[in-house]
């Protein structure tokens, strides 16, 4: 080997190699330095509280909504903010309004915290903390953003921060203990400039972040250096008793459910079937917030979100083959009892009903299995929260893209003539499914029967968000508009996609009904085929079956289910096939299995395609357990796919596989928004009767769209409560829905069978 003149010449000046040391830490110090200087300038810039944004979550108004979920909205309507101080009750003086402001402002100059200011006489018997939370949310207050709510009369408060906001658990208990002190001494204005100076000097105390980052930026450096050191000169010695060591060194296991072990099974269970349905709702709303954008901007503009959304898809996807794999051993290990565990997933009367069961199993130590099933359902939840936090991290970005406030009037106005297009559809599809009802029965129908009246629903929901985004607009509250706005645009989508459906549908009947023949054809020749092999028991039965089938479709073929048809041909024929298989060479055995699983495909796609739109658009009533098979049924598709051109038998068992899969996924999710529905017309009408728009499942609600302000500040804790990410009527991010925070919040009215 040739050695190079540089290493040469300094091949034993140890000084060299020093002075390269040196020059490496000098340059880690100096990094740390200026981020440090970075740091505190960026703190002592003063920023004066901007004025709230309001929430962008359009407010229901429905009756029947406010009996169903009585038992989590407050009782007296929350406020949107337009001052850092709004002394509703007249209890400051201009003074010490003034020494509030003062106060508001300290917080703001040195720290990146907002506190907003609100006096009313009385709470009206609704929990301070659920008045605040619901305020902040509609006044579309952000993570950094803190509210102070006092009732005078009450003598009450309630604090509102996000479960994001940089002030530790026992910072906020200052907070809670000054303006506590302050209340109960009828100190109105020390009440708030407690709370704000607290803040600040709890806020003061703590390291600035930036200077955190410059300190640890030069320790890596530093450390870097020495590693190179210890690279060069003493890893060559101990690389021996390094692999020794490490070849004895057992690896520990992370403890995957370590942050749920308060939680029962059952409880662990609920919560991970929670968090499925919680981040597939933010995909499906993330996925139509990007069409829009696409269609604004252009796909080059949207590209790099489509990636964040493709690998928080990639995540809840590992999710729900986990919870797919969990439910099939769960079946299994049920299939030789008499009677199903305790707590299924979302089934509400079981868990009651079997409390004190629950309690003996709670007191009992957990067996290997239960421990594994926790890991996997700890780990569904990680997924989902890693899927939630990828969509949250861009949102301001999405918004930034999409420029909504500005653009507010414009999107209203595009609203309009769009409903305008779809709502002349509507009676074409009612039309087009009174003509396929004549023709077909009902099973081929159940997923589009109701899109008419579903649409109808979604588009008076829209127009009553352009009206109320057309008075915010008047009033100068454009966030408010860009909240009706991007309601009604969701709205609009899901009408679109309902309406597109039922066209879907007759094509794919109209479809099947042709490759009805074909596959009658096939199957006839085939038959004829085992005819001629005797003494084959395995080829006879299958002959017998192709036979039995061929009669009952040639019987019910007219005003039949072709769809059903084409099913039961292709099962038989490929049994047939199968039986056939010994006796046919393997070219031609290949082939057949190739064009069963063209054929399978085919039909699983349409079904994959009609399920996902019945889901999506109903998404407010779909529980886990359809969500779950929908998902395997894609997955086993992709497989038969990726199979089909080097294995096509294996790829066709994947295919029926995943027929059968999205099929019980249609029937669940049908169950489940059928249950929701019977659920609201058996819910008692108020005395004016029922909401203009229908019942409360309809529309927006049963699409998903709306999510009230009101159940996303939820986890209480003192007169303190946090919030996670989210959105309502649109947009990029959330996932994490409040029945991730408090179980059973958001559906607690859901008949079990709908879960």
């Amino acid at each position: 080997m040739i050695e190079s003149r540089a290493r040469a010449e300094h091949a034993h000046d140890p000084g060299t190699r020093a002075s390269g040391g040196w020059v490496v830490v000098a340059f880690a110090g100096l990094v740390g330095v200026v981020l440090a200087a970075t740091s505190q300038a960026a703190n002592a810039t003063v920023v004066r509280p901007a004025e709230p944004l309001p929430s962008v979550s359009p407010r229901l108004t429905a009756a029947m909504q406010a009996e169903l979920m009585k038992d989590v909205l407050p009782a007296s309507p929350p406020i949107t903010l337009t001052d850092a101080v709004t002394d509703g009750a007249g209890v400051l003086t201009d003074a010490e309004r003034q020494d509030v402001l003062d106060a508001v402002d300290r917080l703001a100059g040195e720290t990146d915290l907002r506190m907003f200011v609100v006096y009313i006489e009385s709470f009206d018997g609704t929990d301070p903390v659920d008045w605040a939370n619901a305020s902040a949310n509609q006044s579309g207050l952000r993570t950094d953003d803190l509210l102070l709510a006092i009732a005078t009369a009450d003598g009450e408060f309630g604090l509102s921060a996000d479960s994001n906001v940089t002030l530790t658990d026992g910072q906020l208990r200052q907070v809670d203990g000054a303006v506590t002190a302050a209340v109960e001494d009828e100190q109105w204005a020390p009440a708030a400039t407690e709370a704000a100076d607290t803040v600040r000097q709890g806020v003061a105390g703590t390291t600035s972040p930036l200077l955190v980052v410059g300190i640890a930026l030069a320790a890596a450096l530093l450390l870097i250096a020495l590693g190179f050191v210890l690279w060069r000169f003493a890893v060559p010695r101990l690389r021996p008793l390094l692999a020794q060591l490490r070849d004895r060194t057992p690896v520990a296991a992370a403890p995957a459910a370590s942050a749920f072990a308060d939680l029962t099974l059952d409880e662990l269970d609920e919560r991970a079937a929670a968090a499925l349905v919680g981040i597939d709702d933010a995909l499906k709303t993330c996925e139509q917030e990007l069409g829009f954008a696409r269609s604004e901007l252009g796909a080059d503009a949207t590209r790099d979100f489509e990636l964040i959304l493709a690998g928080a898809a990639g995540d809840v996807r590992e999710a729900f083959a986990i919870r797919q794999a969990l439910d099939v051993e769960r079946e299994g290990a049920s299939a030789g009892t008499p009677s199903a565990p305790a707590g299924t997933v979302g089934d509400a009367g079981a868990l009651g009903d079997d409390q004190g069961e629950a309690g003996e199993d709670a007191a009992r130590p957990e067996s290997p299995e239960d421990a594994a099933r926790r890991d996997r359902l700890a780990r569904i939840i990680a997924l989902c929260d890693a899927a939630a936090d990828r969509l949250d991290a861009r949102t301001r970005a999405f918004d930034d893209l999409r420029r909504l406030q500005q653009r507010a009037a414009e999107l209203l106005a595009d609203v309009v003539t769009r409903e305008a297009e779809l709502s002349q559809r509507v009676a074409a599809a009612r039309s087009l499914l009174a003509q396929l009802a004549r023709r077909y029965p009902t099973g081929p129908l159940a997923t589009v029967v109701g899109n008419p009246e579903q649409a109808e629903l979604l588009l008076a929901n829209a127009k009553e968000a352009v009206a109320a985004g057309n008075s915010a607009l008047a009033a100068g509250q454009k966030a408010v508009a860009v909240a009706h706005a991007r309601g009604a645009q969701n709205a609009l989508g899901q009408t679109a996609m309902l309406l597109d459906a039922v066209d879907a549908t007759a094509l794919h009947l109209r479809d099947a009904v042709g490759r009805l023949d074909k596959s009658i054809a096939s199957l006839t020749q085939d038959v004829a085929s085992a005819k001629a092999v005797e003494g084959d028991l395995r080829v006879t039965l299958a002959r017998a079956a192709a036979q039995a089938s061929l009669k009952h479709v040639e019987v019910t073929r007219q005003g039949g289910d072709p769809l059903a048809g084409l099913q039961r041909i292709a099962t038989a024929e490929a049994a047939l096939d199968a039986a056939l298989a010994s006796i046919r060479d393997n070219t031609e055995v290949k082939a057949r299995a190739s064009a069963l699983v063209r054929d399978t495909l085919v039909r699983v796609d349409a079904q994959l395609r009609q399920t996902g739109d019945f889901v999506a658009t109903r998404r407010g009533a779909v529980g886990a357990t359809a969500r779950t098979r929908l998902a395997e049924a894609v997955r086993l598709a992709d497989v038969a796919r990726t199979l089909h051109p080097t294995d096509p038998t294996a790829a066709l068992g994947e295919a029926q596989e995943a027929s059968a899969l999205v099929r019980e996924a249609a029937r669940l999710a049908r169950e489940d928004a059928d249950a929701v529905v019977a659920a609201a017309a058996a819910a008692e009408p108020d005395a004016e009767g029922a909401d203009a728009n229908g019942p409360i499942t309809g529309g927006m609600m049963l699409g998903g769209i709306l999510l009230d302000p009101n159940l996303v500040r939820s986890r209480k804790r003192a007169h303190t409560a946090r919030i996670g990410g989210g959105f309502g009527g649109g947009g990029f991010g959330g996932g994490r829905p409040a029945a991730h925070r408090r179980l059973g919040t958001v559906r607690a009215w859901w008949p079990a069978s709908a879960r």
